[in-house]
């Protein structure tokens, strides 16, 4: 096995990865209005999600970080409209 390759490889699958989760966060953010850091990551039996911080005043227990599938997060939002932290806490994992 060639080490070097391998490496390499790996190194370029990351960043395309990467590149590809801030697309979808771009995206996501389009349809946040609460949160100016909304992120994208790929969980173990989740899947990819997209990620997100509730604001202190929204009245949900609970922690304020959540992640949403990218499925059901942009079937969601197909018409264009804004999501509420409401409704992505009722969808998040």
């Amino acid at each position: 096995m060639d080490i070097k390759h391998a490496i390499r490889k790996a190194d370029k699958a990351y960043t395309t990865y990467q590149q590809a989760c801030d697309e979808l966060a771009i995206e996501a953010m389009k349809h946040i209005g609460w949160d100016d850091n909304v992120g994208c990551q790929h969980f173990p039996a989740d899947g990819l999600c997209i990620l997100a911080t509730l604001p202190d005043d929204c009245g949900l227990s609970g922690l304020p970080e959540c992640v949403c599938p990218v499925e059901s997060f942009f079937e969601s939002v197909e018409a264009g409209n804004i999501i509420s932290p409401e409704e992505f806490k009722s969808m998040s994992i």
